[in-house]
């Protein structure tokens, strides 16, 4: 099998390898890199690649629970892991001897990695530092609020955009000046289509709950004020912060509802409270809330899982009850917009430190409107230290050569090579100096905007210009950051690394050893035949297994089978209705090698056992045959044959690369690891 973009063991492969650096480098992310060039070598094999002590200690350590943890292991096992990485060098050697790292379709399977593991740096770190830390301190406290909306989209021409903003300067002063109440002028002018109901209520929530402008908003006004405007992507909000506690802990909540409705079994109100209160006083007699919800509850989502409520923001009158409540406990009947609800806040987590809660807060951070902040703020930095230059007599050449102002905007416009090709070689912008230097062309911007295949809103060709090459100018500076990273973070070098050696692995190891062992037919019937003790079996029932997750259908099948009914007879009875309902198979028990023994072995052949239950699963084995004490026959081994052939096939290759790549060992470097 030649090498695939996204083989399943090849995803499975680099899984493994992010897995081990995620729990790994906790404790070392973003760590600059101050070198290492000069550390002593450890390992020197006979082509010339060496191994220096700072580089072992350093995946030593990713792999063996972080630098504390390897300083106190010992000698034996930094040998034992040397043996294990000596070998995986010499596998990755013979696939660069083989040039597996210039075949295409493995620089596009690396380049794809790599551009996902360099996302995560390409941000401000400080400024992420800042806002991990920012969201930590507010995650402690919940903030109730209540806000107006005045509609104005993201991309809304400047003159909207200020009518929206004195708008919302005006109602506000009819609040904080004019003595109105905030909950009418909700009612009265919100935007927000729930404010007619909530007056503008949002109940209590929590960093990460709303969009972070919003967020900050309500974080930044103290109880009882009311916000200057606030501008998201939804427009301009006022909010009123109407309290500000302490969080107790993360909390998890189910509930149970009863709605009004033709289509539920509540069809007024009345109904809906005797049904409620009935449910409730269940409850206080140590009713199960679980089995409750499964069977009372007109959310047909929540109900199938107990009532459970996920990790989502609630509305604001069960957010209220989430808050108030503690562990285990449950409310009176309440009753929102949806109907009646019982709820029951199920468990709740203590409040985490800053360290126990860096790496979640981080990975939101990362999700979050936050990451654009973030790297905004890079961008900024790059064009800073690195001194990005715009040629603004070049760029107003080529906007000249733009002839149509419709179709540009559109999307729809092409150079013409007749027209545009001496203008394709101007430098429309450079970043860096020496080696580092970047620049980019009218070709290239041409390139980008034909790639790009958006349209934009403005009314002259050198707006529409300007507003793509400040997209196109970010796309190019975090392409410059992005080759500087290397040099930047040892972390993110030594996993680029990694996942290329890893990828070259596990190609030359499918080639010379898992695809192998299953190809070569005779090379695997030849080691059965010259290792056939080794596939000795103990006595072995070979059965039918028929199965079912509903009692009443194994009932009916253990009737047919009693009636003489055939497994096809009865597999087409059951499934009638559903191809899920049953299912047999045959099965082969070894005796001492499965939980079965009691109830398989020790039978006649064409006996069966009773129902046996496994949980929600239920079963009968009907024998077929029985095989003595013996060796398998190869087809028997063919699963076992590879393994153990794939392991034989591997032992001599290394055996092979031992004599291909000798390795000197330096004793008094290894005696000197982590310290």
């Amino acid at each position: 099998m030649p090498l695939k973009k996204s083989t399943d063991m090849n995803r499975i492969f680099i899984a493994i390898l992010a897995f081990t650096f995620v729990i790994t480098n906790q404790q070392a992310q973003a760590q600059k890199s101050k070198g290492g060039d000069k550390s002593p070598a450890l390992l020197t094999f006979d082509n010339g690649s060496k191994v220096t002590k700072d580089e072992f200690e350093y995946v030593y350590q990713k792999n063996n629970g972080g630098w504390a943890s390897a300083k106190k292991q010992s000698a034996d096992e930094y040998r034992a892991y040397l043996a294990l990485y000596i070998n995986f060098k010499r596998k990755v050697m013979e696939a660069e001897s083989l040039k597996l790292q210039d075949r295409p379709e493995f620089i596009q399977e690396f380049e794809g990695y790599r551009k996902q593991l360099s996302q995560p740096y390409l941000v401000d770190q400080d400024l992420q530092e800042v806002m991990i830390k920012e969201a930590f301190d507010r995650s402690q406290y919940l903030v109730k609020a209540s806000h107006i909306l005045i509609n104005c989209v993201s991309d809304a021409p400047p003159e909207d955009t200020l009518v929206a903003y004195h708008l919302a300067l005006a109602y506000r002063d009819s609040i904080v000046k004019g003595g109105k109440s905030f909950a009418d002028m909700a009612i009265k002018y919100s935007q927000d289509p729930s404010a007619k109901k909530n007056s503008g209520s949002l109940g209590y929530f929590t960093v990460f709950d709303m969009v972070y402008p919003f967020e900050s908003g309500a974080y930044n006004t103290s109880p009882g004020q009311i916000s200057m405007p606030v501008r998201t992507g939804y427009g301009y909000h006022l909010i009123k912060v109407d309290d500000k506690i302490k969080t107790s802990g993360r909390k998890t909540a189910a509930h149970v509802i009863v709605r009004i409705g033709p289509q539920y079994s509540a069809k007024d109100s009345g109904q809906a409270v005797q049904k409620i209160n009935e449910i409730h006083a269940q409850l206080k007699q140590g009713g199960d809330f679980a089995e409750l919800a499964m069977k009372y509850s007109d959310d047909q989502v929540t109900a199938r899982k107990g009532g459970d409520l996920g990790v989502g923001r609630l509305i604001p009158e069960m957010e209220e009850y989430k808050m108030r409540l503690g562990a285990g406990k449950f409310s009176e009947p309440f009753l929102s917009s949806y109907g009646w609800h019982i709820m029951k806040v199920t468990s709740e987590d203590p409040i985490k430190t800053f360290e126990e809660s860096k790496n979640e807060l981080k990975n939101r951070v990362a999700r979050d409107a936050r990451a654009t902040l973030s790297r905004e703020s890079l961008i900024k930095k790059v064009k800073s230290e690195f001194v990005f230059t715009q040629n603004n007599e070049n760029v107003n050449k080529m906007i000249a050569s733009i002839d149509d102002l419709s179709k540009f905007t559109k999307g729809f416009w092409r150079p013409e090579d007749s027209t545009h090709s001496a203008i394709y070689p101007l430098e429309i912008y450079s970043l860096g100096k020496g080696a580092d230097r970047q620049a980019g062309t009218a070709q290239d911007f041409f390139n980008f905007y034909l790639t790009y295949r958006k349209g934009v809103d403005a009314s002259t060709i050198q707006q529409a210009t300007q507003k793509l090459l400040d997209i196109w100018y970010e796309q190019e500076i975090l392409n410059f950051e992005e080759k500087q990273l290397p040099k930047k973070y040892r972390d993110y070098r030594e996993l680029v690394k990694e996942y290329r050696d890893g990828i070259l692995l596990f190609t030359i190891t499918e080639t010379m050893v898992w695809r192998k062992a299953v190809e070569d037919t005779l090379g695997l019937k030849a080691y059965y035949e010259a290792n056939r003790d080794s596939f000795v079996a103990n006595e072995r029932v070979i059965a039918i297994e028929y199965q079912t997750d509903k009692k009443e259908n194994m009932e009916k099948a253990k009737a047919m089978l009693e009636a003489g009914e055939t497994a096809e007879a009865i597999d087409r009875d059951l499934n009638a209705s559903s191809p899920l309902n049953f299912k047999y198979r045959q099965v082969t028990f070894e005796k001492g090698k499965n939980n079965a023994d009691t109830d398989i072995f020790g039978k006649k052949v064409g006996t069966r056992t009773g129902i046996v239950t496994a949980g929600s699963v239920f079963r009968i084995f009907e024998v077929k045959e029985i095989l003595p004490p013996g060796i398998r026959s190869f087809e028997q081994a063919r699963s076992e044959s590879i393994t153990k052939f794939q392991n034989h096939l591997e032992k001599e290759w290394l055996a092979g690369l031992e004599t291909k790549y000798p390795v000197k060992i330096s004793d008094k470097v290894l005696k000197k690891l982590f310290k």
